[in-house]
C-alpha cells in the first residue's frame, strides 16, 4: 500500500489545486504520505495527520523525517467519534471505501460537524463508471466484498447520495492518472 500510495500522491497533488489550502486535515492518512506530498509542493499550508493512536504513535517518526514537522502536527482519535476541527479542506484518501453506507456516513458527518461553512472536503476513491462496460475499479469492487466485509466502492451517483446524507453538496469530480478520483464536496 505505501509504494503504491507514492504514486497516487503525485498523481492526486498533480490533478488538484490545493494553494487556497491553509489547514489540511488528513482523516484516517496513515503515515502521512499524502499529507507530507501536499505540504511539499506547498509550502504555506500547515496540516494534521490524525488517525487511530498506534498508527500516529508510528506516524511521528515518518513526520520527523520529511523536514516539515514544524508545519504538521499528529492527532490520535477514532473519525466515528470525530475529528479535529480548524481544518479548511479536510482529505479522506480511501477511507470511504472500507465502510458500509451507515458508517460511511458517520464518518462523513463528523467531518461536516467538524468543518466551517467554506471549508472543503476531498474523497479520493476509485470510481465505478456507469453501464456495463469492464472495468478495473468494478474488480475493486468484489475484492472489496470479499476482503472486508461491508466495504465497496462506489459510483458517482452513490458518492453524491452518501456526501448529501451527511451535510455536502458534491461539487465536482477530478480524474487523476493513477486509478482514484479526486470528489471534491463543499457543506450544503
Amino acid at each position: 500500500m505505501t509504494s503504491r500510495s507514492s504514486q497516487e500522491n503525485a498523481a492526486i497533488v498533480a490533478a488538484y489545486d490545493f494553494a487556497a489550502a491553509h489547514m489540511v486535515v488528513d482523516v484516517g492518512g496513515g503515515q502521512g504520505t499524502l499529507l507530507a506530498s501536499i505540504l511539499h509542493a506547498h509550502p504555506k499550508a500547515r496540516g494534521v495527520l490524525f488517525d487511530l493512536p498506534h498508527v500516529i504513535a508510528s506516524a511521528r517518526t515518518r513526520m520527523e523525517s520529511t523536514g516539515q514537522a514544524a508545519r504538521w502536527e499528529c492527532v490520535a482519535g477514532d473519525f466515528f467519534t470525530g475529528v479535529p476541527t480548524g481544518g479548511d479542506l479536510y482529505l479522506l484518501k480511501k477511507v470511504i471505501h472500507d465502510w458500509d453506507d451507515e458508517r460511511a456516513q458517520r464518518i462523513l458527518t463528523n467531518c461536516r460537524t467538524a468543518m466551517s461553512g467554506t471549508g472543503r472536503l476531498l474523497l479520493m476513491e476509485p470510481l465505478i463508471p456507469p453501464g456495463n462496460e469492464a472495468s478495473f475499479n468494478k474488480l475493486l469492487d468484489l475484492l472489496m466484498l470479499v476482503w472486508n466485509a461491508g466495504g465497496r466502492e462506489r459510483t458517482e451517483r452513490e458518492h453524491q447520495g452518501l456526501l448529501a446524507s451527511a451535510g455536502f453538496h458534491l461539487s465536482r469530480v477530478i480524474p487523476t492518472r493513477s486509478g482514484i478520483s479526486i470528489i471534491e464536496a463543499v457543506p450544503v
